[in-house]
């Protein structure tokens, strides 16, 4: 149920709104059906599921669409944050947070903030690009800014971890074969493969040339190619 408070919703004559919140009985529209319209309900909503023990409901917020189109893009949630002010003030236009709280154990589980997922039951076909997750710089204004990036992953974690620990990883449980790991379309804009920094603990100040080694397999325009890898 959406509680609405302190605001005077705009009401249509197609559904009703009481001191407890919404409710209808058929197919309503909320807001106008282009994307940069103005909601009719104008206010901040807050949703909160939190009844005494806790909720054992699957969900918070469904929300299902099937969409009909054959061309173009159709958003399954769109939601657009804007910084109107100049100052420090972060602003995060979708923020997913899963914690286990104090007193309580997950075992055998899988705690994730965000979780992005695609999937083909039908056909993926032609020039179509399928990913789970997207991260976009869309072209801006000018940036004056310590890093910029279209991924950014981080760990505050203090305490020691038993178990492997790493900011990446990556997994392929499916049947397919996959042709690499990483792809990298560079488009000659792209100075270096990467930057080490403050990794004394990686990067060794003699190179390896003995022991026994290894060579890890790349491909380069289309070409393969190997880098030599020794052990100490």
């Amino acid at each position: 149920m959406i509680n609405i408070e302190n605001y005077q919703p705009e009401i249509e004559t197609n559904y009703a709104v009481n001191s407890v919140g919404l409710a209808t009985n058929y197919p309503v529209q909320l807001g106008p059906v282009d994307k940069t319209g103005n909601n009719i309900i104008k206010g901040s909503i807050k949703i909160d599921v939190r009844p005494t023990g806790g909720s054992t409901s699957d969900y918070a917020e469904q929300i299902r669409a099937n969409s009909a189109k054959a061309s173009g893009t159709f958003l399954g949630l769109d939601n657009e944050t804007h910084l109107v002010a100049s100052g420090s003030a972060s602003i995060m236009s979708t923020r997913g947070v899963a914690v286990v709280d104090t007193g309580y154990t997950a075992t055998a589980s899988t705690v994730i903030g965000t979780y992005g997922q695609a999937r083909a039951d039908g056909t993926v076909a032609g020039s179509s690009f399928m990913s789970g997750l997207y991260g976009l710089i869309e072209a801006s204004a000018a940036i004056t800014a310590s890093h910029v990036c279209s991924a950014w992953l981080d760990s505050h974690q203090a305490n020691a971890v038993t178990g492997s620990h790493q900011l990446l990883y990556m997994t392929n449980n499916g049947a397919a074969q996959m042709d690499e790991a990483i792809y990298v379309y560079g488009g000659d804009k792209i100075t270096s493969l990467m930057e080490l920094n403050t990794v004394s603990g990686m990067v060794s100040a003699t190179a390896e040339t003995g022991g026994s080694s290894k060579k890890i397999k790349i491909t380069i325009d289309g070409v393969v190619h190997y880098i030599n890898a020794y052990t100490g």
